[in-house]
């Protein structure tokens, strides 16, 4: 019976989930034990990438069980320092896979199982698939505790739900599986206009106009200014606005935007769920350059030439709202939230005579790099850049050359080179560029070398790359100001313990790591010459050795070596009774 319901689970499994819907009364909640708060939702704007999941609230506290939301087999198990932690993901017979991230610890017979392989492959992360029907799974069955672990800034889960054939990921909230209480519409903050022109093939956008909105009631905003707004011949809106659920100060992202122009819908925007190939166009669903240092939602109501239509079910001209001069058109924005709550922006345009409408001038200088074409550049014989079709979400007029930045760099890192800019920060990618950078490096310093980028303040930080027969080549995914630096500097452990100390009423054997520049890359403990397991939480710089199996009662001889990213190393040893 066992083998024909594993059989049963692998092959429904192999079909797409329904019509890309899912049955409520499929799943259960994930948690228990707790209130059943969200602190963020399905689709919200991360740096690069829309968040894939929803995250409730712990109640501030780790342990809490976490349980299969329907029945199935774990596929696969991960322990990392980063990304989701410890994590689960559970296959199950309706063809979608459900995920569980940032746990404390798995059920016993997984953790055994983690514990095992990662001492048989000597390796602290560890990603490993299993086989259906290894670690079968009950809805309702506790399989885990929640946590802190990964990338995670405070204990909460992270959860999703995903289609099994593609990797689909669904909106739970908007699909019905999970209900939060909220009767709050969306807030709507600011709305910005941007005029464009084209020279050449090539978008040329204006400073964004900002305009200030109020409430008209618990629904309706109006700008501030009671005239229409004067806009130019093309250009295209971008909507500041946030979502807010019941007795919770979360801010939350928005699920639907749509766009109407004298009535007519032109633009609307749409996240039920994406691929993981998708995610990155977030920089071009938001105004990147409001985007980054905003708590809010800026919503580009306008498709980039090199972007993705797969978010805009309806997109007229691209978005783009051509206005005559002296013509008076009534605009709308309704934002919907992913209970269904809406609220709307009303306001008029009108027309500007074409002498104030703004016109692009292609900088002086500058290199014309298309989205959908190959670009090979150098500034000055001494950087090469190569940028591949694909690569940006729309063509730009690229500027490159040495950089007035004053570098801020502390005596931890040497400053080898001048500081060339490549373009800026706020021209985002979907994929990763190459940068070579030239330089004459003491032999000395060469293991050592790296690439930096510097900041607008001329802070530095690290990107990577390898010092080789005069070179250092790496590939990034951000456009701004880079250097060449060399960090010899290692990192640092502390023991949270003194060598000699009797440490069998401790929970834990652990250390801070600290580090000046390139961060923490790899560590490795022997515990009287055995290799030893680590948990790293990174959020809060500390490891734990795994210390099972060794005798009681005696002293034993620890050794950890810590390596940073630029090939630093250090070394701490000591003895504790354990």
């Amino acid at each position: 019976m066992r083998q024909l319901y594993i059989l049963i689970v692998t092959l429904c499994a192999a079909f797409s989930a329904a019509a890309q819907s899912l049955n409520p009364a499929d799943y259960d909640f994930p948690l228990r034990d707790v209130a059943g708060y969200y602190s963020a939702n399905f689709g919200e704007m991360r740096p690069n990438h829309f968040h894939s999941g929803t995250d409730f609230k712990t109640d501030g506290v780790e342990g809490k069980p976490v349980v299969a939301v329907a029945d199935g087999y774990v596929s696969r198990i991960l322990q990392s320092p980063s990304g989701y932690g410890l994590a689960l993901y559970v296959v199950h017979p309706n063809g979608t896979t459900s995920v569980y991230g940032h746990l404390s610890r798995f059920r016993s017979d997984i953790a055994e199982y983690v514990k095992a392989e990662r001492h048989r492959l000597k390796q602290n992360r560890v990603d490993l698939y299993c086989k259906a029907g290894q670690f079968t799974v009950k809805r309702g069955e506790e399989i885990a505790r929640s946590g802190n672990t990964g990338s995670s800034q405070g204990p909460h889960l992270h959860f999703e739900i995903r289609d099994s054939r593609t990797g689909k990921t669904f909106n739970i909230i908007e699909q019905g599986i999970v209900k939060p209480k909220d009767t709050i519409s969306p807030y709507i903050m600011k709305v910005h206009y941007i005029e464009v022109d084209s020279v050449g093939g090539v978008p040329l956008n204006s400073r964004p106009e900002t305009y200030a909105v109020h409430k008209a009631d618990d629904k309706t905003y109006r700008t501030a200014q009671k005239t229409p707004i004067k806009v130019g011949r093309n250009g295209y809106f971008v909507v500041e606005t946030s979502d807010r659920k019941n007795d919770v100060a979360n801010t939350y992202g928005v699920y639907n935007l749509v766009a109407k122009i004298d009535g007519k819908a032109v633009f609307e925007y749409r996240n039920d769920g994406f691929t993981f190939d998708l995610s990155r166009y977030c920089n071009a669903v938001s105004y990147y350059p409001i985007q980054r240092s905003s708590r809010n939602e800026a919503m580009r109501t306008a498709m980039l030439q090199g972007g993705t239509d797969y978010f805009y079910p309806t997109l007229v001209n691209r978005g783009v709202v051509t206005t005559a001069e002296g013509q008076i058109r009534e605009v709308e924005f309704v934002v919907t939230d992913d209970c269904g709550n809406t609220s709307t922006l009303q306001f008029q345009i009108e027309g500007k005579p074409d002498a104030e409408c703004f016109k692009g001038e292609t900088p002086q200088g500058a290199h014309i790099v298309h989205y959908d074409r190959d670009f090979v550049g150098s500034v000055d014989d001494v950087v090469n850049v190569v940028i591949r079709k694909g690569s940006l979400y729309e063509s730009i007029a690229m500027k490159m050359g040495r950089s007035d930045v004053v570098i801020k760099a502390d005596s931890s890192v040497k400053v080898l080179s001048p500081a060339y800019a490549i373009h800026d920060e706020n021209t985002p990618l979907q994929t990763a560029i190459g940068l070579v950078f030239k330089a004459e490096v003491e032999k000395a310093l060469q293991p050592y070398t790296t690439l930096a980028m510097v900041r607008s303040d001329g802070r530095l930080s690290y990107v990577g790359g390898r010092y080789r027969s005069g070179n250092i080549s790496v590939r990034t995914s951000s456009l701004g100001t880079y250097c060449v630096v060399a960090d010899r500097t290692a990192p640092t452990i502390r023991p949270q313990f003194e060598s000699g100390q009797d440490c069998r009423s401790r929970n834990a054997i652990s250390f801070r790591l600290g580090d000046n520049f390139s961060g923490v890359s790899s560590y490795t403990a022997t515990i009287d010459g055995q290799w030893v397991a680590i948990d790293y939480a990174r959020s809060r710089a500390t490891i734990n050795l795994k210390d099972e199996g060794i005798s009681g009662g005696v002293e034993h001889t620890i050794q950890l070596t810590v390596k940073d990213a630029c090939g630093n190393t250090t070394s701490w040893q000591g003895t504790i009774v354990r």
